[in-house]
Formats: C-alpha cells, structure tokens, sequence
C-alpha cells in the first residue's frame, strides 16, 4: 500500500519516484551559482543528479523533484531537458526561523562555529512542512529517491517510508562517516533503506562492516554520462571553438572553488613549480565558488600570466571543447562520490590526474586510463603531472581506451541497465 492509495486503485505501468536532493533548501547552495527558481525548474541541467534524473524518467519511471525553498517563486514546471516534474515547497515554519536566526542578523558570523549543529538540527526540520505533506498526498510516490544517506532528510525520510510503505533508494554523493549526521540514528536507517547505490567499492565494504547493511542492498553505481554530447574531437577545432591557442598545452580543472575539499590552491602551487620546464603549457580552471577571489590572487602570485579562471561554464558544448583541448583533468580533491567531471572528460577521451577518493579510483588506472595518486599528496601531484607534460605521446596513445573505458561504464544503455533492474524489482509482483 503506498501513501493514501485505496486498494481498489490500479497500480500504475510506471512508478512515481519522488527525488530529494542534498541541500536543505534551495537557498543553501544553488544561487551560489547565479541559478534562479525559474530556470532551476526548467532548463538548468549541470550536476550528477540531473544525469540520474533523465535516465530515470526516460528508462524507469515518472520522476517528481521535490526542492524546498525559504519563499518558493515557482509551483510546479516541467524540466525542459529532464523530462520531470518540479515543484518547489516551502520549508518548515522552524526551518525557516533557525536559517534567519543563523544567517541574517549582523552579528551571525559570531556564532559560525556552531554550525555543525545548526546544520544537523535546520536537516531534520526542513522537511516538517504541511504543503509537503499535502504533496505527497496527492503524489502517492511509489519510491523516494536520495541524494546520499549522511543528511538528517534522509533519516525522516526512511522513518516516514516505513510508516507509508514506499521503498527508499539513496545514492552515495562523497559523504564520509565522521561527517554524518545523526550518527546513532544512522544504525537503524541506513541498514533499512530498501537499496543503495554507492560510488566506490570501498563505501560498500564500510557499510557492510559498519552499519550490517546487506550486500543484495548495493551495488556500485557511477554517474551517467552523455557520451554523445562528451566525445573525441579534433583538438585543434576544440582550440579554436575555446578561444585558446592550440600551440600551447592545457592543464585543466573543473570544479567549485571550495579549497577545503577541492584543493585548487595546491593545484596551483604545484603548477607553478613545473612552469620553468614546460613554458607552453597554461593551467585552465573553470568553476567558481567560495574561494574563487583568493585563489586568483594566488595564481597571479604563483603563475601569472598563466592560469587563466574561466568561470562557471554550464553549456555542456564549450565544456567538452575545453576537455579535448586539455592535456588531462587535474582534480586533487580530498573528498568526493563520482565526479561528474571525471566521467566528461574520460568520455571526450581525455586522461584524468585524480586523488584516490570515492569513484575516481573505480574508473582511473594508473598508466591505462590516467594517474591515480593519494589524496592530499602534492609531490606526487607534480610527478603525475610532470609525467603527463613530458611524454604527450604516451597520453595522446591512452586517449582510446580512455574513451571506451567510459562507454562501458557510464554510458545512458550501460547505467540504464542497472537503474532499471534496481528501482523496478521491488515494483514486480
């Protein structure tokens, strides 16, 4: 029986899937990026979730986003590039008293130090809203969707599943234990999701050995990539649609400008130390985010002249130009699922220089497919990149199995496949 469904009602051909992403609300991450409610809801497709999002609708079921908003601006649309629905819900009344309590007064940045428990509490409370409870009503969702299993949302989430008997899959988006909300509830809701798609096999092995979740409840799942959109191309053409100088060589970085967990300001320091050996090569960072000014001011002390900040790019097409242009992608992340990046680049057939953190390890192979290297290893970040600079030949030969790694892999029919069989089997009978 799912919620407020009759017995008598027919059971649908496809599933309702209701999906939740990370964020609290809409405010806490999104405008960051210049995104509005409008085009949130319609045309905005950049993240890992949307790749889900699309397979899921075309090949599974009826997907509903449901994002919750502090002063939601937009009902309900229909994502132009997705193909589901959006709709925006207000937050709890408390939620939205605690997020003005902490962000807004004058003096907030006093007591930013307790943030950790701020975020725990405003994460169970988001989701008390009546008009939430209205929705899901009228929706009757046959599964709830979840991006990553570390929130208090999801916590709410399996205990209101259980009450309602909708199945609940989450999938793995770089959370770590130590930083898990709601710790001790955890021992209980993790193990009683219904499934859980992870992105390395490491994260299935620590929730089989930590929290007793059965192994025929996780399978590892990379992020979908649309190898069409991101495929080989001339580099030389890829210079030229990029503005760049296909004389010279690129390094390349794409990501949010957060240094605590993208580390963009060893990146640089790093590539400053290589620049007297390799004076054609540049350093190309796309992205912004918190630490976009001071790590342009570090850059224009370490390597001016030479590492260009290209900002947000959310066109799938320029991007792909800039990964067939590079030399590699450079991500020395301390945390992360599956970067959705890693996967772009490998399908344009460009190596990655990544840190053996969540899936990059599950796809990155030293030698074969890129440069694998510890987290948090800066002398082994410049070997990497050093063995990149000084043999091209090597990395132009390792372009094609970089590529068709990332066809077996991620590809819309490979991921598809495994989608179908774990959201659809607990629809069966």
């Amino acid at each position: 029986m799912r919620i407020g469904r009759e017995n008598t009602v027919k059971p649908r051909q496809r599933p309702l899937i209701a999906f939740f992403d990370y964020a609290d609300v809409f405010e806490d991450f999104y405008t960051h990026y210049g995104i509005d409610q409008h085009s949130f809801a319609t045309t905005w497709a950049n993240t890992g979730n949307h790749a889900f999002l699309t397979l899921l609708q075309r090949e599974v079921g009826e997907v509903v986003w449901y994002e919750f908003s502090l002063a939601p601006e937009v009902s309900t649309a229909r994502h132009e590039v997705v193909g589901c629905q959006v709709k925006f819900l207000p937050s709890s009344g408390l939620h939205r008293i605690l997020w003005r309590l902490f962000y807004l007064p004058k003096a907030a940045w006093r007591w930013r130090r307790t943030y950790p428990f701020y975020a725990t509490i405003a994460s169970y409370v988001a989701l008390f809203s009546l008009p939430f409870v209205r929705a899901l009503w009228r929706d009757r969702p046959d599964i709830f969707f979840v991006q990553d299993y570390a929130t208090g949302r999801f916590d709410i989430l399996v205990l209101l599943a259980r009450l309602t008997r909708v199945r609940v899959i989450a999938y793995h988006a770089g959370s770590r234990p130590d930083v898990y909300m709601g710790r001790r509830i955890k021992r209980w809701t993790i193990p009683h999701a219904d499934f859980l798609i992870v992105s390395n096999r490491r994260e299935r092995d620590m929730l089989i050995s930590r929290y007793g979740v059965s192994r025929a409840k996780l399978a590892v799942i990379l992020t979908p990539i649309d190898t069409l959109m991101f495929a080989p191309r001339n580099r030389i053409a890829a210079c030229g649609a990029a503005g760049l100088d296909p004389s010279r060589r690129y390094l390349l970085f794409v990501g949010r400008l957060d240094d605590r967990i993208k580390r963009v300001s060893a990146l640089i320091r790093v590539f400053s130390s290589l620049l007297s050996r390799h004076p054609s090569v540049d350093l190309l960072i796309v992205g912004t985010g918190p630490d976009c000014v001071v790590l342009e001011r570090l850059a224009d002390e370490m390597a001016p002249g030479r590492a260009r900040f290209l900002g947000w790019i959310g066109d799938p097409a320029p991007l792909a130009n800039l990964y067939n242009a590079a030399e590699c992608l450079v991500l020395p992340s301390c945390s992360e699922g599956f970067p959705t990046v890693v996967g772009e680049a490998m399908s344009c057939g460009t190596p990655v220089v990544g840190t053996d953190v969540g899936g990059v390890g599950e796809i990155v192979v030293t030698g074969k497919t890129g440069w694998l290297i510890p987290p948090g290893d800066d002398k082994a970040l410049a070997a990497a990149l050093s063995d990149v600079l000084d043999h091209p030949e090597a990395v132009t030969r390792m372009r094609a199995r970089v590529r068709t790694e990332a066809e077996l892999n991620l590809s819309p029919a490979a991921v598809a496949a495994q989608l179908r069989q774990y959201f659809l089997d607990g629809q069966r009978g």
